[in-house]
């Protein structure tokens, strides 16, 4: 007869094994993270090639469609240990209709290229592709946070996911902005875009206020530039407030680029730390189960009637 100690062993293997998933997944979560940094880039660059009719951002834009091909085979790579012969419920389920999803849009990714190197696609049309296919990345960031069943471990997600949405909306408002710069012309409809993706990246960031670590909120509140953020601020105004139909001086489509790219970056090292945080979070909530697992075990082998001696000092 199974004792109540079998059970307990049992349960810590499925924890052990749900863990080493959750690593695994972590992982995954990092190496899109990197891939959709890079992908944003590549997406701003577009804008300045396509706003300009070629005029700029092209060597640029080519440089970085290498970079962000380097990333996507490290995101592919991740996705190969993870098991899709055995049945799956409930969150893999998902996380696998995901990651097809998001398999789908990299497919097409040459196609979109194409199409913007040979201008045959508009800016904000070529915008919305990227915009699509980051998305489809961000959902297997969703997925891993909407199924962590650690309660710290899901508050990190919940807290990651919610920072690369905000920068995602900090890399819409660069295309934007750079378009609208570039072709030279304030436009009503980009404005209240512009002013729609402000607001959103603020409710982002909220979200990972409420639930990211004491230092992580330090590293946040640090890695912003007083330098950066005035400029920003500046550039903002000028695209937000100038009448539509007006003149915009499209030279500052490069500073409005290169500004909104160091505040993007600064946040990337800070989406790289809180991945770092999350899979040293993984290793030692492994580790500890691992070590109460062998505990379990060596009272089994020592003790006869372990089971009952479980339940009565439980």
């Amino acid at each position: 007869m199974k004792s109540a100690l079998n059970f307990l062993m049992a349960s810590k293997r499925c924890e052990i094994a749900g863990l080493h998933q959750l690593a695994l997944t972590s992982e995954l979560v990092n190496a899109t993270g990197r891939l959709v940094h890079a992908l944003q880039r590549e997406r701003g660059l577009t804008n300045l090639y396509l706003a300009s009719r070629g005029e700029r951002g092209g060597a640029e834009r080519l440089a970085q469609v290498a970079a962000s091909e380097a990333l996507q085979a490290e995101v592919l790579a991740r996705f190969e240990p993870l098991d899709t012969e055995a049945e799956q419920s409930g969150y893999r389920t998902r996380l696998f209709g995901r990651i097809a999803y998001a398999l789908q849009g990299l497919a097409a990714l040459p196609l979109l290229r194409e199409r913007v190197q040979t201008q045959a696609w508009s800016a904000a049309r070529a915008t919305a592709a990227y915009a699509r296919l980051i998305h489809a990345l961000l959902s297997v960031v969703f997925e891993a946070a909407d199924s962590a069943w650690d309660p710290d471990i899901s508050r990190h997600l919940v807290a990651l996911f919610n920072f690369m949405q905000g920068k995602e909306f900090a890399g819409q408002e660069r295309a934007t902005g750079a378009a609208l710069f570039a072709t030279g012309c304030a436009d009503a409809d980009g404005q209240q875009r512009l002013l729609r993706l402000i607001e959103s990246q603020e409710q982002c960031l909220q979200v990972f206020a409420d639930f990211a670590s004491p230092p992580l909120q330090l590293a946040w509140q640090q890695a912003q530039k007083p330098d950066t953020l005035a400029t920003l601020e500046r550039l903002r105004r000028v695209l937000c407030t100038t009448t539509p139909g007006g003149a915009l001086e499209s030279h500052l489509s490069q500073a409005w680029f290169d500004v909104c790219t160091a505040h993007m970056d600064a946040m990337k090292s800070v989406e790289d730390a809180m991945a770092a945080e999350l899979l040293s979070l993984c290793k030692r909530r492994r580790q500890t189960a691992e070590e109460d697992l062998r505990a379990l075990e060596d009272l089994q082998t020592r003790v006869p009637e372990a089971g009952a001696l479980v339940a009565d000092t439980a």
